[in-house]
């Protein structure tokens, strides 16, 4: 890919299509927990945005898309699908780089490698291990908070 301010339509496209793609997966995601948007806490959406990212982390490997982008994919998602404000997305997309770094975020680095995997489960068309992956780490920080 060339640099962000130079995309080729094609990149561009793969971008818009990824775009779609994370989205989609979102949703997907939402139906397997039988959950409405508008039924999860701050910190379920906290938690499910975070294990996208990682799903995001996913695709932009396998489609070679740069670190740039993916922060606009990123962002995009959060806007889009979690209702965050422009600024809310900015900041906590850049809370999501951060916590790719494990020393940074523990937590947030494991939630986004479970995401990692929930992206090859998806791929693999294994929703049961996708549901079960997505409800053990809900399970595991709501234990935690309480």
């Amino acid at each position: 890919m060339s640099n962000f301010y130079e995309l080729s339509e094609e990149e561009k496209q793969i971008i818009e299509d990824t775009k779609g793609k994370v989205a989609e997966i979102t949703s997907e995601i939402f139906m397997l927990l039988n959950k409405q948007f508008d039924d999860t806490t701050e910190l379920e959406r906290q938690i499910l945005a975070t294990f996208c990212f990682g799903i995001i982390n996913g695709i932009v490997f396998e489609r070679d898309i740069p670190p740039l982008q993916a922060h606009s994919i990123t962002h995009s998602l959060l806007v889009a699908k979690f209702n965050y404000s422009e600024d809310q997305a900015e900041d906590f997309t850049q809370e999501l780089i951060n916590s790719t770094d494990e020393e940074y975020h523990p937590v947030m680095f494991s939630i986004i490698r479970r995401g990692i995997d929930g992206y090859r489960q998806y791929f693999n068309d294994d929703k049961a291990q996708l549901r079960a992956n997505i409800i053990e780490v809900l399970d595991i920080i709501n234990s935690e908070s309480d």
